[in-house]
């Protein structure tokens, strides 16, 4: 027999002389099995085997003495396993060999690899294409035998494939729980530990209070676990906990938090929020805590959805006091539930400047005509801010006048109650008419005496006069039967007729 194929069999162990008296075997195929565990001379008497395929299983630990008699391989596959790196004069007993692959999803291009580039080239062998680098990140994607051996160092940030802490939110618990903590990094090298801290402290096994610290545990070679198991809890367990990672590269951490309730803790209501940003069902909350609730997802097509990416969750929170009542919130991370006023508030993002000032002004006078639908205070507010912006170009470019009033008008079509709000929180629309008046201020010139603008709902008229030569004017206003009243937007008291 020349070959084998056990690939898809579900192994999990090559126990020690696995394959013995397979003496001409020349190509044995174990891909894609659950092998974890190679027992040292697992592949014992197998002299003629040239190629071997191990890739795609469980397998972290590796030793030269797996490959005992294996002085005649020619193709060794170790891709897709879980290591993340291999260990010096790993291949002492593959002598012959020529072609070796070893991708890894968590491969570590570090310095403990350095002796893996050498020896290769050393002994001639190709390394497959298809063995890149995971981490370092600024190594990651790079073929491996692509590498100089100066980028194989250890001398960078501390990195980990994994480092985590479960559970890593905040628990909420009651006394006499029992509640285990359990921290796992990868293990990338001997001098990695993990230790405990409970509120900055270091944290002991304590066996009146309930603390019972794990001895470390690696797994598979390539797996750090420790784990706190806290029985019987009470408050005194309440507040931080954290993982320390330390290794000669440097430390890391996970926090998570324990909040120990009282079985007779009070609590703030279930409680429903309808505003702005859209409808909000607050949950049951403890006293003391600040609750979070998504905001609703922005529609598709407005600023907040473009550039395909994945945004970080927004949210929305309300904090619960000590008492059980309902306190401080904070919606300002969620988009405005109506389109108009999410239309108007990435308006208000936008910069404005010479170059756009023109057609800018013609969009918003556009948009405003729809001014009769507008319902939400901010809805004025960010048209008041836009106004502002304009206004401040007129001495550049006079015609933005023309918009300027036009919008204007256009705003007293709004419900009188929302200009009446819009006026309380930020004089909205004293400002509106501000700016329409430093349209005389700005565009009055020698050359340019008279100004003339009328609109639906507002008209401006100005003059340049020589106050030597001035004997009075008067000022009339004409209002036909049934038009709107011009009362909404209020001008100061130095208004110039």
């Amino acid at each position: 027999m020349h070959q084998i194929n056990l690939s898809n069999n579900k192994i999990s162990l090559l126990r020690n002389g696995s394959f013995y008296g397979l003496t001409a075997l020349e190509k044995l195929d174990l891909k894609k099995n659950l092998i974890s565990t190679v027992e040292p001379g697992a592949f014992r008497g197998l002299l003629a085997l040239r190629k071997l395929d191990l890739s795609n299983n469980r397998i972290g630990c590796l030793s030269p003495d797996m490959f005992l008699d294996l002085g005649s391989l020619l193709k060794l596959n170790l891709s897709g396993n879980i290591f993340s790196s291999l260990t010096d004069r790993l291949f002492t007993h593959l002598l012959a060999l020529k072609v070796l692959h070893f991708a890894s999803d968590s491969l570590f291009c570090d310095c403990q690899l350095s002796w893996l580039l050498l020896w290769a080239q050393h002994n001639s062998v190709r390394i497959g294409n298809q063995t890149v680098c995971a981490h370092p990140a600024h190594l990651h994607g790079l073929e491996f035998h692509r590498l100089q051996e100066q980028q194989l160092t250890c001398d960078g940030p501390l990195e980990m494939p994994l480092f985590q802490l479960l559970p890593s939110q905040r628990q909420l618990v009651f006394r006499g729980d029992r509640l285990p903590l359990q921290c796992t990094a990868s293990y990338i090298d001997s001098s990695l530990e993990l230790q405990w801290c409970h509120n900055g402290h270091p944290v002991t096994t304590q066996e009146d209070w309930g603390v019972h610290v794990e001895e470390s545990l690696l797994h598979d070679c390539c797996l750090l676990t420790s784990e706190v198991v806290l029985s019987n809890i009470d408050v005194a367990v309440s507040g931080s906990w954290e993982c320390l990672l330390t290794s000669s590269r440097g430390n890391m951490s996970r926090q998570m938090e324990i909040v120990v309730v009282e079985t007779s803790a009070p609590y703030c209501p279930a409680d429903r929020v309808t505003n702005n940003k859209g409808d909000f069902r607050w949950p049951k909350t403890l006293a003391g805590l600040l609750a979070f609730l998504p905001c609703a997802p922005a529609a598709l097509g407005s600023a907040g959805a473009a550039h395909g990416s994945a945004p970080r969750e927004k949210k929305a929170w309300r904090r619960c006091d000590r008492a059980g009542r309902w306190a401080e919130d904070d919606y300002t991370q969620c988009p405005y539930a109506s389109e108009l006023t999410r239309v108007l508030h990435e308006l208000t993002q936008i910069p404005i400047n010479a170059t756009n000032a023109q057609p800018f002004g013609q969009q918003l006078v556009a948009f405003t005509s729809r001014a009769a639908h507008f319902t939400d205070v901010m809805d004025v507010i960010f048209v008041t801010h836009l106004v502002e912006r304009l206004t401040r170009l007129l001495d550049k470019q006079a015609e933005l006048g023309d918009y300027i009033s036009d919008v204007a008008s256009n705003m007293m079509l709004v419900e009188e109650h929302v200009l009446w709000m819009a006026q309380n929180q930020a004089r909205a629309c004293t400002r509106i008419v501000q700016s329409v008046e430093r349209i005389a201020d700005q565009v009055l010139t020698e050359h340019n005496r008279v100004i003339s603008k009328v609109s639906a709902n507002i008209a401006l008229e100005a003059f340049l006069i020589q106050p030597s030569n001035f004997q009075g004017l008067s000022c009339t206003v004409l209002q036909q039967a049934g038009s709107p009243v011009l009362s909404h937007l209020q001008p100061n008291e130095d208004t110039r007729a």
